[in-house]
């Protein structure tokens, strides 16, 4: 007789009263601290989880509300290729959020070790990333709430660190704190730049109106990053990186390695200086690169992903002499984008136990 199927943690959620128990802090910075935990249930389940606390220090209310509009949003959004917010809380004053834990590295320290040794991460494994993004960008790029209204998203942080790549072959794009969203409590205006420098495309930097094509921008530069074994705008200063945006030379990529001729064409409909130039959908981003994929003939996918994940997790075990540990938001889910709340929402009925902490 078979046996009954599991529910999955967002159906546990949905039907039972929950405490969490965490077991190991994974990240702390100024203003928040990330733990690995577990959700534990009635029936004596149990499932491993990630729980973002804001510090118990931190008043600030601009946080606070920029928090809360995260997690209003995260909870929004469900997709395969999105980092889920299953549940978030106030716990005597403290805020925290509980999200899927992605159990290995960050693209970002893939990157950082293939720009150490000089190397490309290789053409077919750059596309099948990219493409696992661009499928999350098409879905938040068009999401819409329970009335049919455009949500009008911008992830506006789209960046190697916010990449994560699961030791099960899974691609997931996080954190959402820095979003444009119709829903947010808090609106940013067009002369506040936020996102990480050396990933923001030129209309930013001239604090002229921006849009989702900035995502794309940002996507392109990710995708040469990976192939050209170095940053393509990233230099010593701030000054400097924000001289490279604004002169958006992209170096060809084009006979520097197999595939190179046609991954090049994809950069340089993405990196542009004039954003009407720009290709702007990240649904036909996904297309185009299904269709380089398939003219190569290449056999690229998840076991490739798990594979680079646990070959890098092996590398730094040896230098290291240490076991790695689980990576989930340790690059920057750690760090909550600035927050506020000017009311509070209802945000879950599952409580942080707060004697855990």
């Amino acid at each position: 007789m078979a046996s009954k199927p599991q529910p999955n943690l967002s159906q546990q959620l949905r039907r039972a009263p929950t405490r969490y128990e965490p077991t190991l802090r994974i990240a702390v910075g100024g203003m928040a601290e990330v733990w690995r935990a577990n959700a534990l249930f009635d029936d004596g389940g149990e499932h491993p989880v990630a729980i973002k606390r804001v510090l118990p220090s931190i008043a600030d209310p601009l946080f606070r509300t920029m928090f809360l509009d995260e997690a209003r949003l995260g909870m929004l959004l469900r997709h395969p290729n999105i980092v889920r917010v299953y549940d978030a809380r106030d716990i005597n004053g403290t805020y925290i959020m509980v999200m899927e834990l992605v159990d290995g590295e960050s693209l970002r320290s893939l990157t950082r070790a293939a720009h150490n040794e000089k190397i490309s991460m290789g053409v077919p494994l750059a596309v099948h990333i990219i493409h696992e993004v661009s499928m999350a960008l098409a879905y938040a790029h068009r999401a819409r709430d329970s009335g049919g209204r455009g949500l009008g998203i911008v992830h506006r942080d789209v960046s190697p660190q916010n990449v994560l790549l699961g030791a099960n072959g899974t691609v997931k794009l996080t954190d959402f704190g820095l979003a444009d969203a119709t829903v947010h409590e808090h609106v940013r205006g067009d002369d506040m730049v936020g996102g990480k420098l050396g990933y923001l495309p030129p209309e930013v930097i001239r604090r002229e109106t921006s849009d989702h094509r900035a995502d794309l921008f940002a996507l392109g530069a990710v995708f040469w990053e990976m192939l050209a074994g170095r940053s393509l705008f990233i230099e010593t200063s701030d000054r400097d990186t924000i001289r490279a945006i604004a002169r958006c030379e992209v170096p060809a990529l084009a006979g520097s390695m197999p595939g190179g001729e046609e991954a090049d064409a994809i950069v340089r409909k993405l990196v542009t200086k004039n954003p009407d130039d720009r290709l702007n959908d990240a649904a036909l981003l996904a297309s185009q690169l299904r269709q380089v994929v398939a003219r190569n003939n290449w056999d690229v996918g998840s076991r490739d992903v798990a594979e680079a994940v646990l070959q890098h997790r092996a590398e730094k075990s040896r230098r290291t002499q240490a076991p790695p540990v689980t990576a989930l938001l340790a690059e920057e889910l750690a760090k909550f984008a600035e927050a506020t709340a000017d009311t509070p929402f209802d945000m879950g009925a599952m409580p942080l136990d707060p004697s855990r902490f």
